[in-house]
């Protein structure tokens, strides 16, 4: 096993100062290589941790345009199913999804999911992996449906595996691990109440910062547009 694996990032998971991330940046991924990405990404999970404006959640409704994340390379080949787990549980750790006790991938909010290069499905290799990650999961009560909307094809499986786009651009990659999070509420948000949300808490540092740092939904400029705070305006002004 000699494979090539990355880090599917969005949000503030990338730029966020916090030591966790920053020591998980350092110890495991070449930040310096990333890729950029287009997928389906939109704002829809309200946050209490960001003022109770919305953070960014994948998405699989055919009506959400893609935007750009980020891929970033694991510093090391993966040579072992365990040097996959252990990179799992390193993103798991920096997404505060494990935090204390037994390791886990997932919780009641958020879950670190599998996603596989179409390319290795005639791998021989591929059966072990896929067992082996099946067994991750199978200890734990997980409920993948609260992952989606009604109706939207669903974005990991019961069994962790991600389903979302695999883009041209994911080429070099064999393994990516992304984290799929809860939205909330469970319906498509519009502009207007992603912008309203920002506006009344004056808190627009994330939404900012994600365009600082090119991961960008389909919505922003439509967003920025009805945006009333101070640095919003000053960036209107300046682009």
């Amino acid at each position: 096993m000699n494979y090539k694996g990355g880090a599917l990032v969005i949000g503030s998971l990338f730029w966020d100062e916090n030591p966790v991330r920053i020591k998980w940046k350092e110890v495991c991924l070449e930040v310096d290589s990333l890729v950029r990405v287009p997928i389906r990404i939109r704002y829809g999970r309200k946050s209490s941790s960001r003022s109770n404006t919305f953070t960014m959640v994948f998405s699989n409704v055919s009506s959400v345009g893609h935007g750009s994340a980020i891929v970033i390379p694991f510093n090391e080949k993966l040579k072992s199913f365990r040097s996959l787990e252990k990179q799992a549980l390193a993103m798991s750790r920096a997404e505060g999804i494990w935090r204390n006790g037994e390791s886990t991938l997932n919780c009641p909010w958020g879950a670190v999911g599998l996603l596989i290069n179409p390319s290795l499905e005639s791998s021989g290799g591929l059966k072990v992996i896929k067992e082996r990650w099946r067994n991750i999961y199978s200890k734990y009560e997980f409920d993948n449906s609260m992952f989606n909307l009604e109706g939207e094809t669903e974005l990991i499986s019961e069994d962790g595996f991600l389903n979302l786009e695999w883009t041209q651009e994911m080429s070099a990659f064999d393994f990516i691990l992304a984290t799929i999070t809860q939205p909330n509420p469970r319906r498509l948000i519009d502009v207007s109440e992603i912008a309203e949300a920002i506006n009344q808490s004056k808190y627009d540092q994330y939404f900012l910062k994600n365009i600082e740092n090119g991961i960008r939904t389909f919505q922003d400029s439509l967003i920025l547009e009805k945006l009333t705070t101070k640095d919003a305006s000053n960036l209107k002004k300046s682009i």
